[in-house]
């Protein structure tokens, strides 16, 4: 029989998977082997961990303020001669458009002011438009037609205001006539309702009927705000409308833009930086493997001498760190989805036992959590890759010992 065939006939092809769970379960002879095994695991189960729920509250930040936000600001606003309501309803990918004026304003009250954007909108279409009518806490849109000159503020400008519905608010606003001169108009208004967003724009916006508001400023520009299906479709829409139609068209990513970009930026750059501990894990593993690859290396010669392959072992020891990898990932998956569905009970729990609030001077309550098992599956392929690129240098070791060198001296 030659060597091929004893080789074969005594070594399977499972064989090295044999071999590297053998190790695994015994862990070397030392039992410091064995002690960076566990830490190795324990490390990657943490690293796991900490990558999904971060992430996913991240993701609960950035959809939080999606919703706050881009739920109010005017996604499109279409001005010019050209604009017409039905024609730009039938627009591909907007679900509805209604008149709109926008200006700066500044709402005095007493010895209180505060600087706000001040929209001209169409109440009756404010239901399809923003999701402000769902989150009023005094009166409602209808109010803006039953109040003479009503307006619609946030609630906490209010309080900072000192106003309650009903009270009366002086807004004044610059206006630029048909010769380009600017002139100051006073607007006396009556607090018709206030709203509650739970975000910036709850001191920064105030709503009127557009109509009135075009009869107390005497502009009559027109101009249509459209709200569209999918928010990130917005530039696009708007450059066809530009490029089909010759109207002037802005849209949200002009005042936004960079803020929701830097939101997500600062997502990607903590799951690089939470990364790092699952590369410190991977180290780990090299460290424990290039250790077993020293101890074992008589018993890598005897198998050598054998007829096991070289790519034989090198299987041995990247079946070992992938099964640790493998096991970190599971457990660091078991454990970090349901937390970071949980994570609002975790963060209040702990608020409840130390007495002091994580989020205090923020807009949330809560910490916001969004799960997207499309990113877990990213960290879950992340982590393996890490494990699998760990094994690469101590199953080349392995592999290029010399079974004569190593057995010269046994």
């Amino acid at each position: 029989m030659s060597g091929q065939d004893l080789a074969t006939t005594l070594l399977p092809a499972r064989f090295p998977a044999f071999i590297a769970i053998r190790y695994i379960r015994a862990g070397g002879a030392s039992r410091f082997l064995s002690f960076m095994t566990w830490v190795s695991l324990l490390g990657l189960t943490l690293g796991v961990v900490a990558l999904i729920v971060v992430v996913s509250v991240m993701n609960g930040f950035d959809s939080e303020l999606k919703r706050r936000i881009l739920g109010v600001v005017p996604h499109i606003v279409v001005t010019g001669k050209g604009a017409s309501l039905p024609e730009l309803r039938e627009v591909p990918g907007v679900r509805a458009a209604s008149r709109f004026s926008t200006h700066s304003a500044l709402l005095v009250n007493t010895s209180e002011s505060q600087l706000v954007a001040l929209y001209g909108i169409d109440p009756a279409a404010e239901d399809e438009m923003s999701i402000i009518p769902e989150h009023m806490v005094d009166g409602d849109m209808q109010q803006l037609l039953a109040a003479p000159s009503g307006i619609i503020i946030g609630r906490a400008l209010a309080f900072r205001l000192g106003l309650m519905p009903g009270d009366n608010l002086t807004v004044l606003l610059p206006v630029i006539d048909v010769r380009e001169n600017v002139r100051p108009v006073v607007i006396n208004t009556t607090l018709a309702g206030t709203f509650r967003l739970d975000s910036e724009l709850d001191y920064r916006l105030a709503l009127m009927d557009v109509t009135r508001l075009q009869q107390a400023t005497g502009v009559s520009q027109k101009a249509l705000r459209l709200r569209v299906d999918e928010i990130f479709s917005a530039p696009e829409i708007a450059r066809r409308l530009r490029d089909t139609h010759g109207l002037v068209v802005t849209d949200w990513t002009l005042e936004y833009g960079d803020f929701f970009r830097t939101v997500k930026m600062e997502k990607i750059m903590m799951f690089l930086l939470l990364t790092l501990i699952v590369g410190i894990a991977g180290f780990s593993i090299v460290s424990s493997l290039a250790m077993l690859v020293k101890e074992k290396q008589s018993d890598i010669a005897v198998l050598r001498t054998c007829g096991l392959s070289a790519r034989g072992v090198t299987m041995i020891f990247v079946v070992q760190g992938v099964a640790i990898g493998i096991a970190g990932v599971i457990l660091g998956t078991a454990i970090g989805v349901p937390l970071a569905h949980n994570i609002p009970l975790v963060v209040n729990l702990l608020e409840s036992v130390f007495g002091a609030r994580m989020l205090a001077g923020t807009y949330f309550d809560s910490i916001p959590t969004d799960v997207r098992y499309g990113d877990v599956v990213i960290v879950m392929l992340v982590s393996l890759s890490i494990s699998l690129l760990a094994t690469i240098y101590p199953a080349y070791r392995a592999a290029s010992l010399q079974p004569a060198e190593v057995l010269r001296y046994e």
